[in-house]
């Protein structure tokens, strides 16, 4: 079996590279094709996603170094896709194999934009359920033999997804913010 890195990247509001916003779970498989193409109709079957969005799915092997050509590449649609929620608001899924502890947990920071409720002061019950639901998507429906995993640099190796979690509190990924486009500026003396 051999681990695998899978970089999802979504166009947003732009077709810059720059607006292009990715999640890197990491997986146990031995068939890089199948894990993508997995991927992607849980994707297109996620509410919140569907086919609506662009994205690129890109299968890398985990364990080889820099720089390292993806396996596989799919793809959803072209162009990008608007969005009216800022790009650095996001919900984090907390995830462990087992032990909730170094080595043995990750985080995935879902767009607030696939969430459908706007942001509050906190999320709601409803939204976090929503953000549950959505990370369906990295272990339902996977190829036979395929485990989403823990990934750790510092032991080479994979740990099984055992617990998922999401809390009340927005996250905020600045290298997900858009640019300053304007600028206001008064002379005070």
């Amino acid at each position: 079996m051999a681990y695998y890195r899978v970089q999802i990247g979504f166009q947003l509001d732009s077709t810059l590279p720059k607006d292009v916003v990715t999640l890197n779970p990491h997986y146990q498989g031995d068939n890089p094709q199948a894990l993508a193409d997995a991927l992607k109709n849980n994707l297109l079957a996620a509410p919140g996603i569907g086919p609506t969005w662009p994205f690129k799915i890109k299968v890398y092997d985990a364990q080889k170094p820099a720089p390292s050509y993806p396996l596989y590449e799919t793809t959803n649609g072209t162009g990008s896709k608007d969005t009216n929620v800022p790009r650095e608001l996001a919900l984090c899924i907390s995830y462990y194999s087992g032990f909730n502890r170094p080595r043995f947990r990750g985080r995935l920071y879902l767009p607030g934009g696939f969430l459908t409720a706007g942001p509050g002061l906190r999320p709601t019950p409803a939204t976090i359920t929503a953000a549950l639901d959505m990370a369906a998507v990295f272990y339902q429906g996977l190829p036979a033999a395929h485990n989403w995993v823990v990934w750790s640099k510092l032991d080479g190796t994979g740990r099984t997804v055992t617990d998922i979690w999401v809390d009340d509190e927005w996250d905020t990924i600045r290298s997900r913010g858009l640019r300053g486009t304007t600028r206001q500026t008064r002379h005070i003396i």
